[in-house]
């Protein structure tokens, strides 16, 4: 009779698994491809590309008449587009009617404050935010426009409808703003209180795009800079990286040269 042998043991099988899906979004916020645009036979946009990443605050500057606020209007559909692509989180919203793109989370600040100046303050807010959105909020981050709640908004310093106009961000943040000529006209001490609610609203997750024609603020706190002219990006990069010499080519030409100008920066 032989001896019992030892049970044989089988190794664990191998499992094999497919790689994961990587997390966290996929595309830019704000992805902007050969963008044409302008009114009737006139162009104004010649190819505008910008692309912007989630959580970024961008800002598109350049000189009066180089297409700033053609690009704001045509990212949100007020103006059509006539060749190139917007997505918006990889979304294709460039035939997309003005409706949709704000219910894929876009706001436009137009330049001009956007407020109903017959309404008072606190019906302006009513009329921007939901019904049931508490707007306690707004008047804690701007105590100016709480004391002045009854006021009609026509009345208001033209900081203070600044003000009104960012407030529906504030009470309900959205993913991508666009704000056009936000610091025109201000104040330095309200200009910098514009400036923190920008910073504010991107540590509260909102994207954003500031557009104006003066550097002075937004390089400060934005990511990434974009210099238009004639209706072309000519330079586009973080905002570190951004120097004098850059600016003063996408405002003057770029052939700009000769005796010294006066500042805008």
């Amino acid at each position: 009779m032989s001896e019992p042998t030892e049970p044989t043991v089988l190794a664990e099988p191998t499992v094999l698994t497919e790689p994961t899906e990587p997390t966290g979004p996929t595309h830019p916020r704000l992805a902007v491809h050969g963008l044409h645009a302008g009114y009737g036979d006139a162009g104004v946009l010649h190819g505008v590309d910008l692309v912007l990443p989630s959580g970024r605050i961008g800002a598109v500057l350049g000189p009066n008449g180089a297409g700033k606020s053609t690009t704001c209007k045509t990212l949100v559909g007020l103006v059509r587009a006539a060749a190139g692509t917007i997505a918006v989180d990889g979304r294709d919203v460039t035939t997309a009617p003005t409706w949709r793109r704000a219910r894929a989370g876009m706001f436009l600040v137009p330049e001009g404050r956007g407020v109903f100046p017959g309404l008072s303050v606190e019906d302006n807010l009513r009329l921007m935010v939901n019904r049931n959105t508490d707007i306690a909020s707004v008047y804690e981050r701007f105590p100016a426009l709480g004391t002045r709640r009854r006021q009609h908004a026509g009345s208001l310093s033209g900081g203070e409808q600044q003000m009104l106009s960012l407030a529906p961000m504030l009470a309900e943040p959205t993913e991508l703003l666009i704000a056009d000529e936000p610091m025109l006209g201000l104040a330095p001490r309200i200009a910098d209180q514009i400036l923190g609610v920008f910073d504010d609203l991107r540590v509260r997750g909102t994207t954003i795009l500031l557009v104006g024609e003066s550097p002075h603020g937004i390089v400060d706190i934005a990511d990434q800079v974009s210099l238009i002219h004639a209706g072309r990006m000519t330079w586009s990069g973080l905002a570190s990286d951004l120097d004098r010499t850059v600016l003063e080519q996408a405002y003057f030409g770029p052939d700009a040269a000769g005796p010294p100008r006066k500042s805008v920066f």
